[in-house]
């Protein structure tokens, strides 16, 4: 339950205080009600001595004083007329509510709004009021019927995250996804973060639903607004399943290492083979020296691959390496720009991010280039590495193909710094 939640029945008792007729009067006053023929204005005699009691202990915020003054009210032998039972069932409400007795308050509050003594301006402030009582007595039932009425009436964001709440307890996942999803949207609209707890409560809903497609999405905007590992593993996961090329993997992976997630051994070896077969040696021994220095390889076959591909990569990058001037000659010189965003790659590779950026820069500008996507995301991490992060975003925007890839730019761009433990 969000921390929100938690502060229902202090909301709700407060919304008594400032809401409703009885206790919006003045001191010593009689309650204020709206004018209505089936609700004359009076009380008896006999009601007028407890009546003034009830107030001076409401006054005095003695709760216990005020309940015992209205049910001494309500065991006067004189039959009530309309008024004096509302005002009973208001009084008793109020009391209960304010003893932290809210299966007692609900009852009586919502029979003294059904009375025709009630201002019916004041009803949909109360209803919510009812839901946050029943809510906070775990009355679940209750709270969807009161949450329900005043959700459709004014799709109050609030009275939504109540509504939606009570749906997943009660295992109505249709409901809940429904809510959640509006509440999602609505704040979202509104520039407002929703709180981790209620992406993960529409999350679950669809998981137990099986649509697949929203649980997809929920991982994306957990990382992107709560980037905790346990999220990050999940989303690097989805998108591992859904790649369908070396490249894609190979991209997919780049992001998992540049947000500090890769997990295991098995990861970093998949990476330096993926780099290998796009003909870029430096990133495999990059990636497979760092998965050695994290101690990764904790499984003897993922160190004995690691090693002999380690081995490898530093044949391959001594040849790779002594040709990279011919490299970059030779694209200069091309009209078209896939050899210069090939020795682009090569030089991002070594982490000669400047040349980088100079090469594919080139290359994009030529025009022609076969796979933009790749030219794209190669220079979007170029920008980063050198701290330019507008410019990243630039780049990364330009990835607008392939859908794997449209994701993984998407999340290079994620703000790690201000990350939540976990």
């Amino acid at each position: 339950m969000s921390d929100r939640l938690k502060l229902v029945a202090a909301a709700a008792v407060l919304a008594l205080f400032g809401a409703t007729p009885v206790l919006a009067a003045k001191k010593k006053a009689e309650p204020a009600v709206e004018e209505n023929p089936a609700c004359p204005k009076k009380y008896g005699k006999a009601f007028e001595k407890p009546f003034n009691e009830i107030q001076k202990a409401r006054d005095a915020k003695n709760w216990a004083e005020m309940l015992a003054k209205t049910k001494e009210a309500a065991a006067l032998p004189d039959e009530k007329n309309v008024y004096e039972s509302y005002l009973i069932h208001e009084f008793q409400g109020v009391a209960y509510a304010s003893l932290k007795q809210y299966n007692e308050a609900v009852p009586e509050l919502a029979a003294s709004m059904e009375s025709p003594c009630y201002p019916a301006a004041e009803k949909l402030t109360r209803t919510k009021v009812l839901m946050q009582l029943a809510y906070q007595s775990k009355d679940y039932g209750k709270a969807i019927e009161y949450g329900a009425k005043h959700y459709e009436a004014t799709g109050d964001v609030d009275t939504g995250l109540y509504l939606g709440n009570a749906y997943y307890i009660k295992d109505d996942y249709p409901n809940t996804k429904k809510v959640m999803a509006e509440v999602i949207a609505k704040l979202e609209a509104n520039g407002t973060k929703p709180e981790e707890s209620t992406y993960r409560i529409l999350q679950s809903a669809c998981l137990q639903l099986q649509d697949n497609e929203c649980v997809s999405q929920l991982v994306e905007k957990l990382v992107a607004a709560y980037p905790k590992p346990e999220y990050w593993h999940n989303l690097i996961g989805t998108m591992l399943q859904a790649s369908k090329s070396d490249k894609e993997m190979l991209n997919v992976l780049r992001l998992a290492d540049g947000m500090n997630m890769m997990r295991d051994g098995s990861e970093y070896v998949e990476m330096a083979n993926h780099a290998l077969a796009q003909g870029l040696p430096g990133e495999a021994q990059t990636i497979l020296e760092k998965g050695f220095k994290n101690n990764a390889y904790n499984l003897p076959r993922y160190k004995d691959q690691a090693t002999r591909l380690l081995a490898d990569s530093k044949n391959a990058v001594t040849l790779d390496k002594s040709t990279l001037d011919k490299q970059d000659a030779s694209a200069r010189a091309k009209t078209t720009g896939d050899s210069d965003v090939k020795l682009g790659a090569a030089y991002l590779s070594y982490g000669m991010n400047d040349k980088a950026i100079e090469a594919l820069t080139r290359g994009i500008g030529k025009g022609s280039v076969k796979d933009p996507d790749e030219a794209g995301m190669l220079l979007g991490i170029a920008y980063l590495r050198t701290g330019k992060r507008d410019e990243a975003g630039k780049a990364f925007a330009t990835v607008s193909k392939s859908p794997v890839l449209v994701r993984v730019a998407k999340f290079w761009m994620v703000d790690m710094t201000a990350a939540p433990a976990g």
